[in-house]
């Protein structure tokens, strides 16, 4: 069912005013495999029928909008991390997001997106980013593989040591 919820006008290309009606619909989508439902809103040219699909515009202000509100209940579904949490967990180690990614295998980018709400990690990444709550446990990791971080470092071109040491020292644990 389509619902309009808002008359709005935004300047095109030229700065003329165009007309438009914010409209939601209840939709169901997959997403990772995993079903979800979500309202989303688009917006339609005011001459416009809006109930014909091919008209729907993602909202001009923000055409992000429903992609961000899929991911967040996605997140909340499936009781993944939101990314302000992802954010809050790696600076509260001390980390940096390129220091992040490599102690947890994780791309660069992609971890910056997810933080950013821009992407959605999928189930594997989620299972590398709870570790981010366990600092012991990464600790305990990373002196386990630390050969393995110091290849990644090198290839990063980041200080393998200082990481390591950074690791090491988080809530006063001993040097690797």
């Amino acid at each position: 069912m389509v619902k309009v919820v808002a008359k709005v006008s935004h300047p095109d290309i030229t700065g003329a005013p165009v007309e438009f009606k914010v409209i939601e619909v209840e939709e169901r989508l997959t997403i990772f495999s995993e079903p979800i439902a979500n309202t989303h809103r688009y917006w339609v040219p005011a001459a416009a029928d809006v109930d014909d699909e091919e008209e729907y515009l993602e909202p001009v202000d923000d055409p992000d909008y429903n992609f961000r509100t899929d991911f967040a209940i996605y997140r909340r579904k499936y009781n993944f991390f939101q990314p302000e949490e992802i954010r809050s967990a790696r600076q509260h180690l001390g980390l940096s997001q390129a220091e992040t990614a490599v102690v947890l295998g994780v791309d660069e980018s992609l971890l910056a997106d997810i933080e950013a709400n821009m992407a959605l990690q999928p189930y594997d990444q989620e299972v590398k980013l709870r570790w981010l709550l366990s600092p012991i446990a990464l600790q305990d990791f990373a002196r386990s593989h630390q050969e393995i971080l110091r290849e990644r470092c090198r290839q990063a071109e980041m200080d393998a040591e200082g990481l390591l040491t950074k690791l090491a020292n988080y809530e006063g644990r001993p040097h690797l």
